[in-house]
């Protein structure tokens, strides 16, 4: 008898083979040592590792390491993710095989989420500057890896994406919310055990001054917030029954104020940056970092430094500051040193 297949046994029979297929596919998956960042890909890119070897810092606090920085001076100078040091202490810096105690904090930019450090070194290998930063979607970079006492071990991926700005809310808050049935920016509630209350703004206070500037608008505000760092200490100006006041309010990290609900994809994403937006451009790549693997070099194929990497923003995104923004960070945090 010869049989004959309707349209949904067609179906059913494409659904059949796509799922052997799919098996197939499965069995036959790349070794281990063939993925991305496999031993055999990595050995392909020994000549950017020792690159990435001679630029890096690798940051400890005590004995455990915690993030990357770009040495970017002969004479001891590093560049390195700022919010990554909230809280820390007993700081201390490998560069090659030799560990470095005394590091300083000399400098920092709250915008760009990068700080200034200092040791006592000479002889350093600094990151050499690629010319731009602009590479084309799927070109190869490569950063840092796993590290050990004498081996940087790379991380490679490819541009995923073009520059651009990464909007978010400002990483560092006062501890208010306003009343949104208001012009003004009154406070309709002080969130518990932030630096608002502690310095004792009550709701009903209107915010005049943050900083020294005159505030008007929520936007103002969060646009003024986003040039202090968590930690430091703003002066802020209000009224109160008709009197002025002012008081100086210590900023906290938003993640510390709010206990804010993870998305589905945030679930997913795992290990991911304390601060990974409001970024004003950034170079993406398709990295997969850990969070304190960010800090570090993002070289080109000529083993040139194309950006800073600053923040594992999820599962399939990482994002880096374009050199030429970097270089422009690094000259102004220069110039407040000296």
């Amino acid at each position: 008898m010869k049989r004959t297949f309707g349209l949904g046994g067609a179906i059913s029979m494409v659904l059949l083979l796509s799922c052997s297929q799919m098996m197939i596919w499965a069995q036959a998956s790349l070794p281990t040592d063939e993925r991305t960042n496999g031993k055999e890909v990595r050995a392909a890119f020994a000549e950017q590792r020792a690159a990435i070897q001679k630029c890096t810092a690798v940051i400890y606090e005590g004995s455990k390491f915690f993030n990357y920085g770009i040495v970017v001076s002969e004479d001891g100078y590093i560049l390195a993710k700022s919010s990554e040091f909230e809280g820390r202490d007993n700081l201390s810096v490998r560069v090659g095989q030799t560990k470095y105690s005394g590091l300083e904090v000399v400098a920092t930019d709250p915008r760009w989420d990068v700080v200034l450090l200092k040791i006592d070194a000479e002889g350093l290998y600094p990151a050499i500057w690629a010319e731009v930063s602009d590479l084309a979607q799927g070109t190869w970079v490569v950063a840092n890896g796993a590290t050990s006492r004498s081996l940087r071990r790379v991380n490679v991926g490819i541009v995923s994406a073009k520059i651009r700005e990464v909007k978010g809310s400002a990483p560092a808050v006062i501890g208010v919310s306003f009343k949104s049935d208001k012009g003004s920016l009154e406070i309709g509630l002080v969130t518990p055990d932030t630096g608002a209350e502690k310095a004792g703004l009550k709701a009903g206070d209107v915010i005049k001054k943050f900083g020294g500037d005159v505030v008007t608008s929520r936007e103002a505000l969060i646009v003024r917030v986003r040039d202090f760092m968590a930690g430091e200490k703003v002066a802020i100006e209000f009224e109160r029954g008709g009197d002025l006041l002012q008081a100086d309010v210590e900023l906290m990290p938003r993640s510390a104020a709010y206990k804010e609900k993870k998305s589905r994809n945030d679930q997913m994403s795992g290990d991911y940056s304390k601060r990974r937006d409001s970024f004003p451009r950034v170079l993406q790549t398709d990295i997969p970092f850990s969070a304190r693997n960010i800090g570090g070099p993002l070289l080109n194929m000529d083993g040139k430094c194309v950006g800073m990497n600053i923040a594992r923003a999820n599962r399939a995104e990482s994002f880096a500051i374009p050199v030429e923004d970097l270089k422009k960070v690094l000259a102004e945090l220069m110039m407040e040193v000296h």
